[in-house]
C-alpha cells in the first residue's frame, strides 16, 4: 500500500507541468496583481498543481527585448511584454500600430478598439511562435525631466531623453527636437543618475516602481502615447503541451474578465500613486491644456511619414483598421449624446 501511495505522488509530480514567465514588470506591482489572478484562472480549469509557474520579474531574465527572443524561440515558456518590445523582438514593426503618438483620447477608446482586434492579432502573433493569451496595459506614458518643465516642442530642444527601443519612440523625440538615446529599460535608471539621459518617458507606475521616478523633478502629463501590453506563451513550448493543458493555458472563458481586472487594477493604481507623489511634493506635475498638447501633437505629425515607413506595408494596412475602429468608436459615442 504504501510502494503504491508513492508511485502515484511521484506520478502526480512528473506530469506537472513548470513554466517560467518573464518580464519587465516589478513585484509587488499590479501587474504582478494581474499575472496572479491568471494563474488561479489557469489552476481552476487545469487542477490545483496541475501547472507551476516561476515568475522572473523586473528584468531577472534579462531586457525586455532580449526576453521576447527568447519566447519566440522557446527557451522561455511565458511573458508579460509592452507591445513596443514585442515588435522589436518579433520583427514585426506593424505592432507598433498600437503605439502611435496621439493615436487614442482615452482609456474606453483603446479598450473598444484592442478587444474589437484581438482575433487579428492572435493570428499575426501565432505566425511569428507566439500565442497571445490576453491583453494588458502599461497605460499612458508621459514625460519627464531633471532639469526642467516640459510644456512645449520647444522644451525639448536638445534634451538627452531615454528611448524605448524602437523606431516610434526614437522619431517622435526627433520630431520634437530632443535627442533621443534607445537604452533597455534595465540600463535606464543608472544612465538617469549618471545624466546620460536627462529624461524618458513612460507609465507613472512604471516609473515609480523601478527608481526612475526619483532622479527627475518635472512630469508632464501628456498622455502622448498608449502603451498595451500582453500576456503570451511561446508556441514551440504551448504545442508540446497536453490538449487539456493548452485549454487551460488560454483561459478563454474567462479571458474578457482578465483583462478587465488587469486593466482597472493598472489604473487604479495609478491614480493612487499620482495623488501620493503630488502630495509628497518632491515632484512637480504639470498638466497641459488643449492648446499645449495639439502643439505636441502638430508636432509630431511632421515624423508620420517616416513613422508609417517603418510600420511596413502590413503595419500600414493594419493601421488603417485600427483607425476604423476608433472612428467606430467615437461615431457610436457621439450618437449616444
Amino acid at each position: 500500500m504504501r510502494w503504491a501511495l508513492v508511485v502515484l505522488v511521484s506520478a502526480g509530480l512528473w506530469a506537472q507541468v513548470k513554466l517560467r514567465v518573464g518580464s519587465m514588470a516589478p513585484y509587488d506591482s499590479p501587474w504582478e496583481e494581474a499575472l496572479n489572478e491568471y494563474i488561479k484562472a489557469v489552476d481552476r480549469t487545469a487542477g490545483s498543481g496541475k501547472v507551476n509557474f516561476r515568475k522572473f520579474l523586473s528584468g531577472q531574465m534579462g531586457g525586455e527585448v532580449e526576453m521576447v527572443r527568447s519566447v519566440r524561440m522557446g527557451t522561455l515558456e511565458v511573458g508579460m511584454f509592452s507591445i513596443g518590445a514585442m515588435a522589436e523582438g518579433l520583427s514585426m514593426p506593424e505592432l507598433m500600430v498600437l503605439e502611435m503618438p496621439f493615436l487614442f483620447e482615452s482609456d474606453e477608446e483603446v479598450d473598444y478598439v484592442m478587444d474589437q482586434l484581438f482575433t487579428e492579432f492572435k493570428n499575426r502573433l501565432m505566425e511569428k511562435g507566439v500565442v497571445l493569451i490576453f491583453w494588458g496595459v502599461n497605460g499612458w506614458r508621459h514625460f519627464a525631466c531633471s532639469t526642467k518643465p516640459i510644456l512645449s516642442p520647444a522644451d525639448m530642444k536638445g534634451l538627452k531623453m531615454r528611448a524605448q527601443e524602437t523606431p516610434i519612440y526614437i522619431e517622435t523625440y526627433k520630431a520634437l527636437g530632443a535627442t533621443p538615446v534607445p537604452l533597455p529599460a534595465t540600463d535606464a535608471l543608472m544612465a538617469l543618475k549618471n545624466r546620460m539621459v536627462e529624461g524618458f518617458d513612460q507609465t507613472i507606475i512604471f516609473a515609480v516602481s523601478t527608481g526612475w521616478i526619483g532622479q527627475v523633478k518635472h512630469i508632464t502629463l501628456s498622455r502622448h502615447i498608449y502603451q498595451p501590453g500582453a500576456l503570451v506563451i511561446s508556441k514551440k513550448a504551448f504545442d508540446k503541451l497536453p490538449a487539456d493543458i493548452q485549454k487551460a493555458l488560454l483561459v478563454e472563458s474567462e479571458r474578457a474578465a482578465l483583462q478587465a481586472k488587469g486593466r482597472k487594477l493598472v489604473r487604479d493604481e495609478e491614480q493612487s500613486i499620482l495623488g501620493s507623489i503630488e502630495k509628497d511634493g518632491n515632484v512637480r506635475f504639470y498638466r497641459l491644456s488643449s492648446q499645449q498638447r495639439d502643439a505636441f501633437r502638430k508636432a509630431v505629425q511632421a515624423a508620420m511619414p517616416r513613422m508609417e515607413a517603418h510600420l511596413g506595408p502590413q503595419g500600414k494596412a493594419l493601421l488603417a483598421k485600427v483607425q476604423a475602429k476608433i472612428a467606430e468608436y467615437r461615431k457610436s459615442k457621439s450618437s449616444t449624446k
